[in-house]
């Protein structure tokens, strides 16, 4: 089968030492994968120690899943309690607002509190949550008036719980289980609900390829970045690996592209984010996040990092 992410189609595995991952790369490509900035042309991307993490939000709570609506406003999981979406504008001096508190729609199941963890928002302008206390995956309208459950079970059996989602570029939707080992696949409009992997895999942060043809999954427990090339059929397939970080123990926890198709990947506790090009097999460099690194988003030139009690954010423009 041709992997979605088209520049990798023939491929091999390069291993390495240190703290480097072994990335899948062209055959035809010479890899050059270093832990130094300084033998690697980074192009328009700043070296290490021109980037800098800086707090955009006050001091918070904890923080969570990020989104961006379409005008700039910044959504963000968990403010102020467990279970709540925070809002924010940059760039003004005001404390961040609650836009929703799902535990006034919804009920926590057992002992397991209301958790969001991934956020997106979808073509309308809709915020889409992984409510992983009760494995839900919602959707809430731009005046957080309509609330709707988009998925909670499959083939009869609830959801374990959902960790993360991504939207495809035909609109189906993709959300992460690990406890059950699962990738869910939806489609909101018609009420489907599959299975994606055919594979067992305990992903979590996911992200669409920019072509549209892959979902990116992290995987912590196996430390590697996956890749399933998502099927026109809705039929299961198994994943491969992108990234293998596996011979210095890495977890990675979420992962986004730019706009020019480079991977970014947060590694949680190591305080980390590295960034690949797929096309050439290359890890361009290592920025220091800042602090813990769980969730990432990239809008306009900027990398945003939850974890911990802020979010960051990490100017990638030179210019």
């Amino acid at each position: 089968m041709k992997h979605g992410l088209d520049s990798v189609v023939t491929t091999i595995l390069l291993a390495l030492c240190g703290f480097s991952g072994c990335v899948t790369v062209p055959k035809k490509q010479t890899p050059v994968i270093q832990d130094s900035n300084e033998s690697i042309i980074l192009n328009d991307l700043p070296k290490r120690d021109q980037v800098v993490a800086q707090a955009v939000t006050p001091l918070l709570q904890r923080s969570g899943g990020l989104a961006f609506s379409e005008q700039g406003t910044l959504f963000f999981a968990n403010h102020k309690k467990s279970g709540t979406i925070g809002r924010y504008e940059l760039g003004e001096e005001s404390e961040p607002e609650t836009f929703i508190d799902l535990s006034e729609w919804i009920s926590s199941s057992g002992d397991r509190d209301l958790r969001v963890e991934g956020l997106r928002i979808d073509a309308k302008g809709r915020l889409l949550i992984a409510e992983a206390g009760t494995g839900k995956l919602l959707r809430v309208s731009p005046d957080a008036r309509k609330l709707e459950v988009l998925a909670d079970s499959y083939d009869g059996y609830r959801f374990a719980t959902v960790k993360d989602l991504a939207i495809g570029s035909n609109g189906d939707l993709y959300a992460s289980s690990p406890y059950s080992g699962t990738v869910y696949r939806i489609r909101p409009d018609s009420g489907y609900v599959g299975i994606l992997n055919e594979d067992l895999v305990r992903v979590e942060g996911l992200a669409i390829s920019p072509d549209g043809k892959s979902l990116v999954a992290a995987e912590p427990d196996a430390s590697r970045i996956v890749v399933f090339d998502i099927p026109d059929e809705l039929v299961p397939v198994t994943s491969w690996t992108l990234v293998d970080f596996s011979p210095s123990g890495v977890e990675p926890k979420g992962v986004v592209f730019d706009e020019k198709g480079r991977l970014f990947v947060a590694l949680g506790a190591r305080e980390e984010i590295r960034v690949f090009d797929l096309a050439k097999g290359e890890e361009l460099v290592v920025y220091d996040a800042g602090g813990v690194a769980e969730n990432l988003t990239y809008r306009d030139g900027s990398l945003f990092v939850s974890g911990g009690d802020r979010i960051r954010r990490m100017r990638l423009r030179t210019e």
